[in-house]
């Protein structure tokens, strides 16, 4: 009777510690329907980590219907015709801006502060864009660069990620340094 009693308590347990997980960890991403969002430029990492061009309200509705919970939006407010913000918390995701404004605001600095942004949400669907996603490969080519990666192995990383015109200001940054 006590072995009994020992193992409904331990089921028990692993019941509500199963239900706990449940409610605390996101729900997967759906991949498909990410993809028919059709946003321009859009490209998969890792772990349900998106990187993109400006996407559009209806393309935001569908990324959150989609599961994605959080965005990084680099794009300066003078680039702004909308309210992203309003819209991505309205359902229910979390909204982030780190604005930057073109090259002068490509730094060690604000690629630091996406790499800080990217770490606080590890694991969770994440879209990140600016207006092509051509700043988002850069930042990450100076953090990739910032982490040990050699100049030419952090410029093709950047490159996956969307960077495309800002090559050399990238190679400026990470030489500077």
């Amino acid at each position: 009777m006590k072995l009994i009693n020992q193992l409904c308590t331990g089921l028990f347990i692993v019941a509500l510690s199963g239900g706990y997980f449940a409610v605390a960890t996101e729900q997967p991403v759906n991949t498909e329907t990410v993809k028919k969002t059709d946003i321009q430029n859009l490209v998969e990492h890792s772990n349900h980590v998106y990187s993109a061009a400006q996407p559009s309200a209806e393309q935001i509705k569908l990324l959150s219907l989609a599961g994605v919970k959080h965005v990084i939006n680099l794009r300066s407010s003078s680039e702004q015709t909308w309210d992203e913000g309003e819209l991505v918390r309205s359902l229910g995701m979390s909204y982030h801006a780190l604005p930057i404004a073109g090259a002068k605001d490509v730094t060690v600095e604000n690629a630091r502060n996406l790499t800080n942004l990217l770490n606080e949400f590890e694991g969770k669907s994440i879209l990140v864009h600016c207006a092509s996603s051509n700043r988002v490969g850069a930042l990450i080519a100076i953090s990739a660069h910032e982490q040990g990666l050699d100049v030419e192995a952090a410029l093709d990383k950047g490159k996956r990620w969307g960077m495309k015109s800002l090559e050399l200001v990238v190679r400026e940054v990470v030489n500077d340094k």
